[in-house]
């Protein structure tokens, strides 16, 4: 059996066939037959560059690498193919028929894409550097019983495959490597080096450490694996100069985001890592603390601390500028973005080579044509928009397609929460399918009483068992009220005395020796080990989806929901 990358489970190639039978048919060809040396890389995204051309997004269907030789491109072409006598080519299948590429040009181009991406791995394959490896290309017609037909000067018998070799899938591509190896003997073997390169450029999984300030002791020095999806979105970044990156709530966009923001600035890339959120961009710049070229903010601080420089350097007040022309405006929509816009032209020593917005479902159209002023005016100048359309709860959103980022790239697993915890915050989400947690976790606890004042002793008495009997620290639990009327719930909290062992902490985030207690507003953007969520009577299930799916998210090991018995059940059952 072929070592196969990636490693598809049964269940993952049935979904797959919907996509491509005839690819997956061939998957399991190689899986099942090829010798056990090889190893098949299957759906290989590359990045293709041709001098006069921007980069374009490419896919080789199949890669198969031989320690004994090198590496074969193969094209796999399902359905039944034609080409006509100009040389286009079309594939019917399930979905009608229409226009492909050509094949062979097609597994030629991928052919050499994969040689650059490893000979750009030059240091990995020693002081000499990458040998002359043998490489060829081939295209394969599962649903075909012969090629005769497609045969020509630029496409031998030799590289021409059908249905009949699949069931003999490892003799043929022997028989391809053995074609391109004719009358060569020039080229070196892959070997065991070569191929510890090829996975290391191909293969190698993408890791986050996350610096759990919130998390319990034990996660502190924890990393988070992402998933498939996400180190193919963290790796294609590098190759795109605008991406929108959408993802639910724990799938790691934060952590992604601050990640390429590091990576930028360490390339002496001028970088502009901002948030929506007070309490997000504090996190984010505690994490981004000494990292030269970077400069994160919150957007409201960016305008404040721009306004400002101009009128201390050049004596102009940007914002009054802004109030006269928009003078029925609201401040923060509209005025400071549009002071922000200003400050652009005002000194454009301060604009950013790389821009990265997390939290972009909450950015107005004012925010974003601010936001693209402040990028430097060249052709590589970059623009990354992390988003979640379910965490709207600022209302301000508004279509990104406008900004040329093109379609969204896909964050599709909660890496964050227990699956208690995901099942409930999920209840509220609407979008893409997004896959639960490998994690049992403990089930929500319910804390149900009538009354802020016998709430409030509900949360101060399970806090001061969790820093007594269950061990943990008081900046691993926070208390977050799902509500805009939290002055009567924190008047009840701090009416009823500090927990056994700590102060309560309202709205300062990270005070030593604190219980931070804040709304689910506020604290969007964050997480915590354990998360008492205080639910007012004034949320309105129906109307405040978002919120509450913010809110339960937060929590990523122990979840408890107080509230009166009718809000808590109206919560967690609907």
């Amino acid at each position: 059996m072929a070592q196969m990358f990636p490693d598809l489970t049964d269940l993952e190639l049935k979904e797959l066939e919907e996509k491509s039978s005839a690819e997956v048919d061939v998957y399991r060809a190689f899986r099942d037959q090829a010798p056990a040396d090889w190893l098949v890389l299957h759906g290989l995204n590359l990045i293709a560059r041709t001098r006069g051309s921007p980069p374009m997004d490419a896919e080789a269907d199949f890669v198969v690498f031989d320690p004994k030789r090198g590496f074969v491109v193969i094209e796999v072409k399902g359905g039944t193919v034609s080409r006509d006598t100009r040389g286009r080519w079309t594939s019917q299948g399930r979905r009608g028929t229409y226009k492909i590429r050509d094949p062979i040009q097609q597994a030629i181009d991928n052919k050499y894409q994969v040689l650059e991406n490893l000979k750009a791995a030059g240091p990995r394959w020693g002081a000499a550097g990458p040998p002359r490896l043998l490489m060829g290309h081939a295209v394969l017609f599962p649903d075909s019983l012969n090629t005769r037909t497609f045969v020509a000067p630029n496409r031998p018998q030799e590289i021409m495959g059908a249905g009949p070799d699949v069931k003999r899938l490892g003799a043929w591509v022997d028989g391809v490597f053995r074609y391109w190896a004719t009358n060569d003997t020039s080229w070196k073997l892959l070997g065991t080096t070569g191929m510890n390169v090829v996975r290391s450029v191909f293969c190698a999984p993408v890791t986050v450490t996350a610096a759990l300030s919130l998390a319990i002791a034990r996660e502190q020095r924890r990393q988070v694996e992402l998933t498939k999806r996400q180190a193919l979105v963290l790796q294609n970044l590098r190759y795109r100069a605008r991406a929108a990156i959408a993802g639910a709530a724990g799938t790691g966009k934060t952590l992604i985001a601050l990640q390429h923001a590091r990576m930028l600035a360490g390339q002496g890339r001028k970088t502009l890592l901002v948030c929506y959120t007070r309490a997000l961009a504090d996190f984010l710049k505690r994490e981004a603390e000494g990292v030269a070229n970077l400069q994160v903010m919150q957007f409201h601080q960016l305008c404040d601390w721009r306004v400002d420089h101009v009128k201390s350097t050049q004596g102009i007040d940007l914002l009054a500028r802004a109030q006269e022309s928009y003078p029925e405006a609201d401040e923060y929509s509209v005025q400071k973005p549009y002071a922000l816009a200003l400050s652009a032209d005002a000194d454009p020593s301060l604009r950013y080579q790389a821009i990265l917005v997390d939290e972009g479902q909450d950015f107005g159209d004012e925010h974003w044509m601010a936001l693209e002023l402040l990028l430097e005016r060249q052709d590589d100048a970059q623009l990354y928009v992390f988003y979640d359309p379910n965490q709207a709860i600022y209302k301000l959103a508004k279509d990104l397609s406008n900004l040329g980022l093109g379609p969204p790239l896909l964050l599709t697993e909660n890496c964050r929460n227990t699956l208690p915890i995901h099942d409930a915050a999920y209840r509220y989400y609407h979008g893409d399918d997004v896959a639960p947690p490998d994690l049992p976790g403990e089930p929500l606890i319910r804390l149900s009483s009538d009354g802020l004042d016998s709430q409030a002793k509900h949360i101060q008495s399970t806090v001061s068992g969790l820093l007594h009997q269950g061990g943990l620290k008081p900046d691993e639990i926070v208390v977050l009220v799902a509500g805009d009327r939290k002055d009567g719930h924190f008047r009840a909290l701090h009416g009823r005395g500090d927990p056994a062992g700590a102060r309560w902490s309202f709205e300062r985030l990270w005070q030593p020796g604190c219980v931070l207690v804040d709304t689910a507003r506020r604290f969007k953007g964050l997480e915590a080990a354990a998360v008492i969520l205080w639910c007012a009577d004034e949320v309105d299930v129906a109307i405040e989806q978002e919120l509450l799916y913010v809110a339960l998210a937060r929590a990523r090991n122990r979840l408890w929901v107080v509230g009166s018995s009718v809000r808590v059940a109206k919560v967690l059952d609907g």
